[in-house]
């Protein structure tokens, strides 16, 4: 794979995105990788999947503006999110645990990622943000029905509409994350975990899984329809892209 690296050792299979110059960020290259890496982690014999960004600095940013805004009509965007939405309800329909290791910032997509995921690990330097509405968009992938599962309503609703992004020690305070490890310790706290995981019996790994899921299920097929539409027509609506353009014009100003 181009954008991604999959390792697996003693029973831990990591997944890392590999595109530290764009802050992980997801291009459709790296969004049909993730789909393929899934596939491979489900033949092997991985008994945990831990999800990061290579470096320290971003877990991953985002879907990658430069390329995406190539897509214009809101068919296209549409089937981009539909797409990527499917490979995110594969997380939970795994029969092992998914661990989110946030090693640096989460937003938009990236947060949307680490939603996806049965539970989220965060250096203590990183962020967490659903930026979208500030591109005049919306969460597409599955993570508003998650997020609110997650936090509950109203505190989802502050996120999603503020668009701001948030302190790992304060996502972890509104129950967005389960741990803080010292940005030093990290690397070393994540692979602990991993592996008190993988060294557990398997039946019993995926019979916890399962009943934690039928309780309170990671993924809301039946919403999908009409997310995705209302994300299409945001996606096409001239103030998504009046924002792109206000936001280019900032970044240039700082340079």
């Amino acid at each position: 794979m181009r954008d991604l690296i999959l390792e697996v050792k003693r029973g831990v299979a990591t997944l890392s995105i590999n595109r530290p110059k764009s802050r992980n960020a997801l291009a459709l290259q790296t969004m049909a990788e993730l789909d393929q890496a899934i596939d491979a982690v489900r033949a092997g014999r991985a008994r945990v999947l831990v999800i990061r960004g290579e470096g320290t600095k971003a877990f991953c940013a985002g879907g990658d503006l430069k390329e995406l805004e190539q897509i214009r009509s809101a068919a296209e965007a549409a089937a981009m999110a539909r797409r990527m939405r499917a490979t995110l309800d594969r997380l939970p329909q795994l029969s092992i645990p998914v661990i989110a290791g946030i090693n640096g910032d989460a937003l938009g997509g990236g947060a949307e990622l680490a939603v996806a995921c049965d539970f989220r690990i965060a250096a203590s330097h990183a962020r967490l943000g659903f930026a979208q509405v500030t591109l005049g968009i919306m969460p597409a992938w599955g993570s508003i029905e998650r997020l609110a599962e997650l936090v509950g309503r109203g505190r989802a609703m502050y996120l999603l509409l503020g668009g701001q992004a948030i302190a790992a020690t304060d996502a972890w305070r509104a129950g967005l994350v389960e741990e803080v490890v010292p940005s030093k310790e990290f690397d070393t706290r994540l692979a602990e975990v991993a592996r008190s995981i993988a060294d557990a019996p398997p039946p019993t790994i995926t019979g916890i899984k399962r009943a934690v899921d039928a309780v309170r299920p990671h993924r809301r097929p039946d919403l999908a329809t009409d997310a995705i539409e209302a994300f299409a027509r945001t996606w096409a609506h001239p103030a998504h892209w009046k924002a792109l353009e206000t936001m280019e014009k900032r970044r240039q100003a700082k340079k």
